[in-house]
């Protein structure tokens, strides 16, 4: 089997859409990954989807890369406090028991924004994205149906989680 590198210096020319690129290069490296950090199998049919390329070592994904990947798009205001919001609750778990009080107003600050308005964009990312798509993608991701679009603390928490498990 042919393995493909990726050079640090290509994979810092990507630029916004590094997670389609890797996806695109790595191949099952992001589905391994999945399986690594939750502990199951996705089974024959996202590998299929996938491919079958060798992982790449090394390879560093953000919270933005997997909003990308999640077909969120980037020109939404949503899309960065949403990786802002990912980014805080990885470091601390504890900011997503009470996202009102303590996550929205933290991105806000970030932002210059309200809570309310935080919350508000990143619902409207998280739609736009599952409307491109995204719920497939997110399917594949977590390795779970999802019949309904998660509510923006539930997102958020799920891919904390993910990013979490990574490191």
């Amino acid at each position: 089997m042919a393995t493909k590198e990726i050079s640090p210096d290509c994979v810092k020319g990507f630029g916004p859409s590094l997670g389609k690129q890797v996806e695109q290069h790595a191949g099952p490296s992001l589905g391994e990954m999945v399986e690594q950090s939750t502990g199951r199998s996705l089974g024959a049919q996202v590998e299929a989807t996938i491919g079958n390329a060798a992982p790449v070592q090394g390879l560093t994904i953000t919270a933005e890369d997997l909003l990308r990947y999640l077909m969120i798009p980037g020109t939404c205001l949503g899309f960065h406090q949403l990786g802002t919001a990912i980014h805080f609750a990885v470091e601390d778990e504890n900011r997503l028991l009470n996202v009102i009080d303590d996550l929205y107003p933290l991105v806000g600050e970030v932002y210059n924004a309200t809570p309310n308005s935080v919350q508000k964009n990143m619902r409207m990312a998280i739609i736009a994205g599952w409307k491109n798509g995204g719920k497939e993608q997110m399917e594949k991701l977590m390795g779970l149906p999802f019949r309904n679009r998660p509510v923006t603390k539930d997102f958020i928490d799920l891919l904390a989680d993910y990013l979490r498990r990574r490191t």
